[in-house]
């Protein structure tokens, strides 16, 4: 279930290529689409995307940039575009800008369910005050400060690392898998004592109170998942429709590579 909704935020290997000259990619999925190609965002550079200006960088150098009236500039240099070219121009920049905001979004969500996966199972089983609820919130801050370095906001601006997000998910895996296995780990000992306290305290019999266990930790299971199954189905909904937004991007870069050619190296829609 959860790795369904994770989806929507999941950075991708580089894509095989025959070719001799391959460049790597970095892909977000936007909906777990039955038609995945069209609805993934390749980021091999660094986008700041606002209404206002559209830049994408690789490293330091800027690539391109399109102003709010339309004006387009490549490699620092201004390109001449007509009317109808700086139309497409400014769509494109503003749906760019559309999409980039869905994707900050829907990373922080990613981050927020899988924090509030995690908190509320072990706060359940333990108690607030637990060790090992305050190493899950722990936890939790290193995933935010992680996932704020490759896609955030600044002011009216929306940034998404692409050159960073090949480091991001090795980081991520190492902590989150690490962390998590170490959390496990020394948590047996309270799930020992939470078993056998629930053993030998309360009311009834000894298997009474075992089926009263058994209840209490299945309906949280059951809670969870209809707290995430609802979750996920609202961010696919959404997904869905920022999908079709993005075919129709796509399309509209295409455009804008046959009228400006010197623009085919920088699409970001392929």
């Amino acid at each position: 279930m959860l790795t369904s909704i994770l989806v929507a935020a999941t950075m991708i290997a580089p894509i095989a290529d025959d070719s001799s000259t391959q460049v790597p990619s970095r892909q977000v999925t936007i909906v777990n689409s039955q038609d995945v190609q069209s609805c993934q965002l390749r980021f091999d550079r660094d986008i700041h995307a606002s209404y206002e200006t559209l830049t994408v960088k690789e490293g330091e150098r800027e690539l391109f940039r399109i102003l709010k009236n339309g004006d387009l500039y490549i490699n620092g240099a201004e390109v001449g575009v007509n009317a109808e070219e700086r139309g497409m121009l400014i769509h494109y920049k503003n749906g760019l800008t559309a999409q980039s905001e869905f994707v900050v979004e829907v990373m922080a969500e990613a981050l927020e369910m899988t924090s509030y996966a995690l908190s509320t199972t072990f706060t359940e089983m333990f108690g607030e005050r637990h060790k090992i609820v305050r190493r899950i919130e722990a936890l939790n801050e290193t995933l935010a400060e992680e996932f704020s370095s490759v896609a955030y906001q600044t002011n009216d601006t929306y940034v998404v690392q692409g050159s960073q997000l090949d480091l991001f998910g090795d980081r991520l895996e190492g902590t989150l898998g690490t962390e998590i296995e170490a959390i496990v780990e020394d948590s047996m000992g309270s799930m020992i004592w939470m078993v056998t306290k629930a053993m030998f305290s309360g009311s009834g019999s000894f298997e009474e109170r075992m089926e009263q266990f058994g209840e209490r930790m299945e309906k949280m299971g059951e809670n969870l998942e209809t707290t995430m199954h609802g979750w996920g189905e609202e961010m696919e909904i959404r997904g869905e429709a920022m999908c079709t937004d993005l075919e129709k991007l796509r399309e509209m870069e295409g455009r804008i590579v046959e009228r400006i050619p010197s623009f085919s190296e920088y699409r970001l829609l392929m």
